[in-house]
């Protein structure tokens, strides 16, 4: 058969292949891909393979020359901008006759030894696979992170280069960034087919990817975040399911489920969230809360931002027996990341917050936790189905989706804030239909899962004056909705003095 083959380009720049190299392959006989073999992969995917060289043809892809070179032009580029092939890796086109409708587009490297193949192989040790792992991270966090882009996790996907031990990435494809979700579905798969990960190695191995993490996205959150969602998956195995529990722990040292209060001796918990810098409002609260006797509760994130007390508000919680959570005003604050996410108005206190809190207080912003998990609840800022914990929001067009995430985890009770709107939304088993209610008293015992929003203390968005907040009676399993009046428009004066945005004024005086 005759070949019109077209070199597009190679990683490193200058390629080692040739126009000839690339027909003796074509015309070798073609590499079944086989699943758990050395070479896996879509069907469309065909292979040829000698000792030395793999050549993958992308058959799936029907385009004209022009827009075949285009295409395979726009991979290398992109792939070159990656920096996770090997450099030799050189993409091509050709046509089988000169008056083929279509091109044909394919690329040519060395040929590597994929890692789940080393990893089942017992004369590598330990301290090698290790480091194996540690290379994969290392590409993995970097891309993440630079370019928001995810590897495909899986062990098939790269190949160690025996020549110099550099790992390399196999695959052509490149997908969005998930936030660490299917991070932690791969490394669920590790712990279950990979059985020499033990106690020890897992510790070893949480160890590796915490520091990559740390290095990459320089924010002890994500460490957390990686952690949450190895909770909930599973590994059959109790031997593997202790090992992932170990790395779970090691990976986020910091704060586990353990760490969260017992409320078991306290009927009555106070829900406080978004204080957002208002003194006068948290102040005008606890008063009420010490009035009624009540010393436990969860201040659901969101301490600081939009008002003009940040410190003090730190500061007034430390002295008080409740358990706070992180918001993303907090962390924005804690690690001087305010402007992506944040509207320009939030920008600007966050930004004028920097310099009125302590070295001391933004550590302790920054040490908060995200989530907390109780026997019959979680709390959180955000939104439960959020792998953030506190980017997202429970409203209209969510509040099923997050129901759904409670019911698959069995959880009856999420206390959230974020939305700075009080209400519930709940959902019965045996009804079709969830419902929403903004009552000042709510029975849950009526409810199978709720999420709960006491409404905001410093700044709430309902078009209502005043510090609003809820109490959850633990014993009779009723929510309680409270407003506490407090002295808005001195507040508003003291804002307007420092240059607040109007808008902020405007909703604290209920407009």
């Amino acid at each position: 058969m005759h070949y019109t083959i077209k070199l597009i380009g190679s990683i490193g720049q200058n390629s080692t292949y040739s126009e000839q190299d690339i027909i003796r392959l074509l015309s070798s006989k073609q590499k079944d891909l086989l699943h758990g073999d050395e070479f896996t992969g879509r069907p469309s995917t065909k292979i040829h393979i000698d000792e030395k060289h793999v050549l993958k043809i992308r058959s799936e892809i029907r385009l004209n020359l022009f827009s075949a070179e285009r295409w395979a032009t726009q991979a290398l580029e992109k792939e070159r901008h990656y920096a996770v092939h090997h450099p030799s890796k050189t993409w091509f086109i050709y046509q089988e006759d000169e008056q083929a409708e279509y091109a044909v587009i394919g690329n040519i490297c060395p040929r590597l030894t994929p890692l789940h193949q080393l990893f089942n192989d017992e004369s590598n040790t330990i301290e090698y696979r290790l480091d194996c792992l540690a290379q994969l991270f290392t590409y993995y966090f970097a891309l993440a992170k630079k370019a928001q882009i995810r590897l495909d996790e899986g062990l098939s996907n790269f190949g160690i280069n025996a020549a110099d031990n550099k790992l390399y990435y196999l695959d052509d494809d490149i997908y969005n960034w998930d936030r660490f979700v299917s991070c932690a579905h791969v490394i669920g798969v590790y712990f279950r087919a990979l059985t020499w990960i033990d106690n020890t190695v897992a510790a070893q191995f949480a160890q590796t990817v915490r520091k990559i993490i740390i290095q990459f996205f320089e924010d002890e959150q994500y460490l957390t975040v990686l952690a949450e969602l190895l909770r909930d998956i599973f590994v059959p195995s109790e031997t593997q399911r202790i090992a992932l529990e170990n790395f779970i722990h090691t990976l986020d040292s910091r704060k586990t489920q353990s760490d969260s209060p017992n409320f078991n001796n306290s009927r009555y918990i106070a829900l406080l969230a978004d204080v957002h810098g208002n003194l006068p409002a948290l102040d005008a609260v606890l008063a009420f809360l010490k009035l009624k006797n009540i010393e436990y509760g969860l201040v659901l994130g969101d301490i600081v931002g939009y008002g003009p007390y940040p410190s003090e508000c730190i500061q007034r919680l430390q002295e008080t027996k409740l358990t706070v959570i992180k918001g993303n005003h907090d962390h924005g604050l804690a690690t001087g990341h305010f402007i992506r996410g944040f509207s320009s108005t939030a920008s600007w206190v966050l930004e004028w917050s920097q310099s009125r809190i302590t070295p001391a207080q933004k550590e302790w912003l920054a040490e908060l936790p995200p989530v907390l998990h109780g026997d019959k609840w979680l709390a959180l800022h955000g939104a439960p189905i959020d792998p953030t914990f506190f980017n997202a929001y429970v409203y209209e067009m969510t509040y099923t989706d997050n129901l759904d995430g409670l019911q698959k985890k069995k959880i009856p009770i999420c206390f959230h804030g974020h939305t700075h709107l009080p209400g519930v939304y709940t959902r019965k088993k045996s009804s079709i239909s969830d419902t929403h209610t903004t009552e000042k008293n709510v029975d849950l015992s009526a409810f199978d899962y709720a999420l709960i929003c006491p409404g905001s203390i410093g700044q709430p968005r309902n078009r209502q004056q005043g510090a609003q907040f809820a109490i959850y009676d633990q014993k009779e399993n009723k929510l309680n909705y409270h407003t506490v009046m407090y002295d808005v428009d001195s507040l508003t004066k003291i804002m307007a003095s420092e240059g607040f945005p109007q808008t902020l004024i405007n909703i604290l005086q209920g407009h």
